[in-house]
C-alpha cells in the first residue's frame, strides 16, 4: 500500500465540481492501492500545520491537486508548489495533477522542477510549460470521470453562473428572460456572511449594492441561487443531460457538459482553460463567447446542435482522457 497526502482538497469549496474531483482522486488512488492518510484543504497553508508536513514526511507521496490555483503567480500557488521541494527534502515522491498553468515565473518553474510527475487540463498549459522546457502529461480535468446519467429525450436551456460576478449576474438576467432554467453548482450555507458575500458578488463594486436597481437584482440571483441548490451531484448531472444547450460561466459545468455529451456555450473566464479544454476535445470556437451580451437567439439555436464532426471528437475525447486518469494512478503507485 502507498501512504500518500493531498494537499489542495477543495471539498471545502462546496461546489459539485470540486467534490468531484476529490472523489476521482479517491476512487484511483484506492483502486491502485493509494491510502490518502492525510488531507489539507484548500485555502489551508500545509506550511503552518505540523500535522500535515508530519504526513509528508512519512509518507510515499504527496499528491497536489492543482485544479485553478496555479496561474499568475497566485500567492496560495506558489506555496502548493513549494511542496515539492518541501518532499524531496525528506525523500517523499511528489506529483502536481490536475493543474492549469498560466503565466507564472521563474520560481514556480523552478519549484516545478522537484515534482516526480506534472499533469495539466489542457493544452495551452502544456504549450506553455514546453515553452520553458517542462514536460508535463495532458490529461482532462478529473470530473471528467464522472459519467453522468445521460437521456435520450432532450428539451431547455439551462444556465450555470459565473465565478465572477457581474458576468454571473448579466447570464442570470437572460436566462430569466428567454425562461431557461438556473443549474448552480456553488452549495451555499445560511451563514449570513456568506448571504452578505453573494449578494456583494453580482456588482463590479460592493458599492453597486446602493444602486436599487442592482440590488433588486443581485436579491433574485442571491434568492435563486438558495432555492435552486441541489445537494446531489448526480441530481445536477442528470439535469444536464437531460438539456439541449447549457450556457455556463463555470469550468466545472463545462467539464459536466462534456460528460454528458450536451452542446453548450462557455464563457471565458479567468484563465486560458475554457478555451483550452474545448479545442482539447474538438469543438468548435465559437462556442466560447467573452460575455453575456454576445449570445442571442441565433447562437442558442445554433449551439444547441452538433456541427461536423463534435460530437464523434468529444465521444473520443472522454474514453481517452478516463484512460489517460487511469494510467494515471497506476502510474504515481509505482513512483
Amino acid at each position: 500500500m502507498v501512504r500518500a497526502v493531498l494537499l489542495n482538497d477543495t471539498r471545502i469549496d462546496r461546489h459539485h465540481g470540486c467534490t468531484t474531483v476529490v472523489e476521482t482522486i479517491g476512487t484511483l488512488s484506492a483502486r491502485n492501492g493509494i491510502e490518502i492518510i492525510a488531507s489539507s484543504p484548500a485555502h489551508h497553508d500545509w506550511h503552518a500545520d505540523a500535522e500535515i508536513a508530519g504526513a509528508i514526511k512519512s509518507a510515499d507521496l504527496v499528491i497536489v491537486n492543482g485544479e485553478g490555483t496555479v496561474h499568475h503567480d497566485r500567492p496560495a500557488g506558489l506555496k502548493l508548489l513549494d511542496v515539492g521541494r518541501f518532499a524531496r527534502e525528506h525523500g517523499t515522491k511528489a506529483a502536481l495533477i490536475n493543474s492549469t498553468w498560466q503565466a507564472n515565473g521563474a520560481d514556480a518553474l523552478r519549484a516545478l522542477e522537484a515534482f516526480d510527475i506534472v499533469t495539466v487540463r489542457e493544452s495551452a498549459s502544456e504549450a506553455e510549460l514546453a515553452v520553458h522546457g517542462h514536460h508535463a502529461r495532458r490529461i482532462p480535468d478529473l470530473a471528467l470521470y464522472h459519467q453522468p446519467e445521460i437521456s435520450a429525450l432532450r428539451s431547455g436551456v439551462g444556465y450555470c453562473d459565473s465565478v465572477q460576478g457581474p458576468k454571473a449576474l448579466a447570464l442570470y438576467e437572460q436566462m430569466w428572460a428567454i425562461g431557461a432554467q438556473p443549474l448552480p453548482l456553488v452549495q451555499l450555507d445560511m451563514q449570513p456572511m456568506t448571504v452578505l458575500r453573494w449578494l456583494l458578488r453580482f456588482g463590479p463594486t460592493k458599492a453597486a449594492i446602493f444602486n436599487p436597481a442592482h440590488a433588486l437584482k443581485a436579491l433574485r440571483g442571491t434568492v435563486q441561487d438558495y432555492r435552486e441548490q441541489e445537494p446531489s451531484r448526480d441530481v445536477t448531472t442528470g439535469k444536464v443531460g437531460t438539456k439541449q444547450l447549457v450556457v455556463t460561466g463555470r469550468f466545472h459545468m463545462m467539464i459536466f457538459c462534456l460528460g454528458a455529451h450536451t452542446p453548450m456555450l462557455a464563457l471565458s473566464s479567468n484563465t486560458h482553460k475554457i478555451e483550452a479544454t474545448l479545442a482539447d476535445a474538438g469543438l468548435q470556437p465559437w462556442r466560447v463567447v467573452a460575455k453575456p451580451g454576445d449570445i442571442d437567439a441565433g447562437l442558442i439555436e445554433r449551439a444547441s446542435q452538433w456541427h461536423g464532426d463534435e460530437s464523434s471528437n468529444l465521444e473520443r475525447f472522454r474514453s481517452e482522457g478516463r484512460a489517460a486518469m487511469e494510467t494515471l494512478f497506476a502510474d504515481l503507485a509505482s513512483l
